[in-house]
């Protein structure tokens, strides 16, 4: 925590997140009129850790597919000495005091910094700045990875289409009703009352869904405190299934995983499906359906659904979700640090 934050409870955080998803479309597309994307043939590397390595995941995917170079990276696979991967490095911390991201930035020719605190060494030391505002947020990050996910969004379909889209515009709306709509809120509480018996929860997504299972499984380990997996399907299919029996399921997509969620819940394991898709719900599987959006959209409203399952299970576990455990070290450089050396 920085001097300029004040937390607020993360079910607090929770319901703030269309207001702020509101906020960010209009602050970035403010952000985005005043520059053009570069051309295509130049390569980009995104770089953050935890939360925001996650939300790196689907924009990472949609630059790829639009035909542009695109590598995520946590950081600490870029050793000193490393040639230069891309030839801009979108930074990307609540914070700005990631010492992983904050190095990938000095050592890049040219960077972006997306970042939500004011006056952060991140900011001071990429070239360029998105800043998010200061929202104010939980200690889970509930309001800033979903901003940093708008933010990031828009800044890819601009990268790849030279605009974004509209579908930002009705996103707070969606997120909105997907987080009052009192059938997802029975079918989740009862899937967390379930999962709560197992005591380990698997979070597994598509490709364009990978970084709401990666969020997803980090909130149920720094919320409720069960241990938790998050990760792809094609991943998950080669050996991890095999735990199956001691877990329970929370699978993000359509037919494919729909068909996963059928073949687990034979065993009589928690499984819930999160899905845009008109799929039949498998028997024996808990379903909520979202809204059909954009992968770089879509992220927002399934990492809100597991927001309320880690409520959920914090509830059903009698688990504080806004109480760290290990003491945090060496994951936040000091307020100054420009190079990521003070760590």
């Amino acid at each position: 925590m920085t001097p300029h934050e004040v937390l607020i409870p993360f079910r607090d955080g929770v319901r703030a997140q269309p207001d702020a998803v509101l906020a960010t479309v209009a602050r970035t597309a403010g952000w985005l009129t005043e520059r053009r994307p570069l051309p295509r043939r130049s390569g980009v590397l995104l770089a953050g850790i935890g939360a925001s390595h996650a939300v790196l995941a689907a924009p990472v995917l949609e630059l790829r597919r639009g035909g542009v170079r695109a590598t995520r990276s946590a950081g600490d696979d870029l050793p000193p000495g490393a040639p230069e991967l891309a030839d801009l490095t979108v930074a990307v911390s609540q914070s700005g005091r990631s010492p992983e991201t904050l190095e990938a930035a000095a050592r890049a020719s040219r960077s972006i910094a997306v970042v939500n605190q004011p006056g952060s060494p991140l900011a001071d030391a990429a070239d360029d700045l998105l800043w998010l505002g200061g929202l104010v947020d939980s200690g889970m990050s509930s309001v800033a990875v979903a901003a940093t996910a708008v933010a990031l969004g828009m800044l890819v379909e601009h990268r790849v289409h030279g605009a974004a889209s509209e579908v930002w515009s009705g996103l707070p709306a969606a997120l909105h009703d997907v987080l009052d709509d009192a059938a997802t809120a029975r079918t989740v509480a009862a899937f967390a009352g379930r999962a709560a018996e197992r005591g380990c929860v698997d979070v597994v997504g598509r490709a364009a869904s990978a970084g709401a299972a990666e969020q997803g499984a980090l909130l149920l380990r720094e919320g409720p405190k069960v241990p938790a997996l998050g990760t792809t399907t094609r991943t998950y299919l080669h050996g991890m299934t095999d735990a199956v029996g001691r877990t329970a399921h929370v699978l993000i997509g359509g037919v494919r995983e729909a068909e996963l969620g059928s073949q687990l819940a034979t065993y009589d394991v928690p499984v819930l499906l999160l899905t845009d898709e008109d799929v039949a719900a498998p028997a024996g599987v808990a379903t909520v359906r979202l809204p059909a959006l954009p992968p770089l959209a879509a992220v927002v409203t399934e990492v809100a659904v597991l927001q309320m399952l880690a409520l959920d299970l914090g509830s059903a576990l009698g688990s504080d979700v806004d109480a760290g455990a290990l003491a945090r070290v060496d994951t936040k450089v000091a307020p100054g640090t420009t190079d990521g050396a003070d760590r």
